[in-house]
């Protein structure tokens, strides 16, 4: 019986716990928002400079792309264990992307371009939302403004609420349902693309030294690459290195 009631007790002490945290991280998010999205649209962005509107639309853009990008990560991650067969009818989409994943070292592609893309559009989302100098925003005082605006902490808030860890979460729960779309193929092509374009081939050099330093090269999952194959990546590797 005592027992019975101090479980009860600590139940009730953890779920009063978890829902003041819950209240208090929403509350945080829609204030970061507010300010943000009044930043905005009185001109106090480097883009709204430009237009309110646009930085507004490009901002949510990136944002709902982001966790595209984010949530994509944790499915093509954790899938390839998977026998595809087995969502090759429920799932086809998702089916026909693991395709392509599961494909000699696409995945490694992959996680290179992906990276790139979540470093464009973080960029982006800094030109629609970072506050310019000065900035002042529904009265509130200086020293909240310097916190939040001036530090870029409200507009982190939003991007790792909006489209990082919440996009992660999901994804990790749901990883068949998060990319079984064709928004999660178009955003697994952009990332190939990136890849080949060889902005990022520097990285297979340093991949190459810890491989050796670690006493563990790397195996690649290709092919033997032909003559042309090799030249080519050595070319992408030496102009990503001047970059």
């Amino acid at each position: 019986m005592g027992g019975g009631m101090v479980l009860s007790q600590e139940g009730t002490t953890s779920s009063f716990g978890k829902r003041f945290r819950e209240v208090y991280s929403t509350a945080l998010l829609l204030f970061c928002t507010v300010l943000i999205m009044a930043a905005i649209f009185t001109e106090q962005t480097n883009l709204s400079e430009v237009h309110p509107a646009l930085a507004f639309v490009l901002l949510v853009l990136a944002l709902i792309w982001l966790s595209m990008v984010e949530g994509s990560q944790a499915s093509l991650v954790g899938l390839p264990p998977v026998n595809a067969n087995l969502f090759k009818e429920s799932h086809e989409t998702t089916y026909k992307i693991m395709q392509i994943i599961n494909k000699g070292d696409n995945l490694d592609r992959y996680l290179m371009g992906r990276q790139f893309l979540v470093l464009a559009l973080v960029f982006v989302e800094n030109l629609c939302g970072d506050p310019i100098e000065g900035a002042q925003v529904l009265g509130m005082p200086d020293a909240v403004l310097a916190v939040f605006l001036g530090s870029g902490i409200a507009l982190f808030f939003m991007t790792s609420m909006f489209a990082k860890i919440s996009a992660q979460v999901n994804a990790s729960r749901c990883m068949l349902d998060y990319v079984n779309n064709w928004f999660a193929v178009f955003t697994l092509y952009v990332s190939m693309i990136i890849e080949v374009s060889g902005l990022l081939h520097v990285c297979y050099i340093v991949q190459m030294f810890f491989g050796w330093a670690a006493g563990s090269p790397i195996v690649s999952k290709d092919a033997p690459p032909t003559k042309v194959q090799r030249f080519l990546f050595w070319i992408r590797v030496l102009v990503s290195t001047a970059i």
